[in-house]
């Protein structure tokens, strides 16, 4: 028997013996041409999500996972690519990592040491969590965005509810208001993926206290613990 496991080079096939641990696919979201959210520092969202995808690596790797990135920092990857990688690796687990904005009438443009940047007009902070109802394994994913926003939620963050407000760009339905996880059936990489998918959205970098709370290390390992506990169970399946 054989599983697909992939490299920046493509896909190679090796025995599945080999990798008897599940195999969980990090999507840090967003490239370097398509820089994603731009924050209060003038740093777009890919440095954040590169940063966070290198130390969850680590992180679930020493719990016993097999970790698979999407792809490196610098690297250009398309929405189907992602998804057709985790496809073709026959992964267990897909997870898509971002950081978050708000809608444009909610910001303000500034300038930090001469490059534009945005901020919030008013706080808008937390994580979210997002599922899709064209994913295959719909229920598996809902309960894993769950599990997630438990653990993010026992350390002190708390939801982010923005997404859920009735504006253009949002109207997100809630599907755990409490655990902060949405239903967004659109999103490329959760509904052409054929396990089970969340995207997680650590925190709002056009908001000046959670760009702080995230920037800051010591809170990036509390998160990257709290989902290793999340996953845990799955890693036994």
């Amino acid at each position: 028997m054989y599983r697909y496991f992939f490299q920046t080079a493509g896909l190679l096939l090796l025995p599945f013996a080999a990798y008897a641990a599940p195999l969980i696919v990090l999507d840090p979201g967003h490239t370097p041409s398509q820089g994603g959210a731009l924050g209060v520092r003038g740093q777009y969202e890919v440095v954040y999500n590169d940063r966070i995808a290198a130390e969850l690596k680590t992180a679930l790797e020493a719990d016993g996972w097999q970790v698979a990135v999407t792809r490196k920092p610098g690297e250009e990857r398309t929405l189907a690519e992602r998804a057709g990688m985790a496809n073709q690796a026959k992964a267990d687990i897909f997870l898509s990592l971002h950081h978050d904005s708000a809608q444009p009438q909610y910001l303000q443009k500034i300038q930090v040491s001469g490059k534009e940047a945005y901020q919030t007009l008013r706080p808008i902070s937390g994580y979210s969590l997002f599922v899709s109802g064209e994913n295959p394994k719909f229920d598996q994913s809902y309960k894993l965005a769950s599990s997630i926003g438990k653990e993010i939620r026992a350390i002190g963050r708390t939801p982010a509810a923005h997404h859920a407000e009735p504006i253009t760009g949002e109207n997100r339905p809630w599907l755990d208001k409490e655990n902060g996880v949405y239903r967004y059936d659109k999103l490329a990489v959760l509904r052409q993926t054929v396990m089970p998918a969340v995207l997680l959205e650590f925190g709002v970098i056009v908001d000046r206290d959670d760009e702080a709370y995230v920037d800051d290390a010591i809170n990036r390992r509390r998160m990257t613990e709290a989902v290793v506990r999340a996953l845990r169970p799955y890693r036994h399946h």
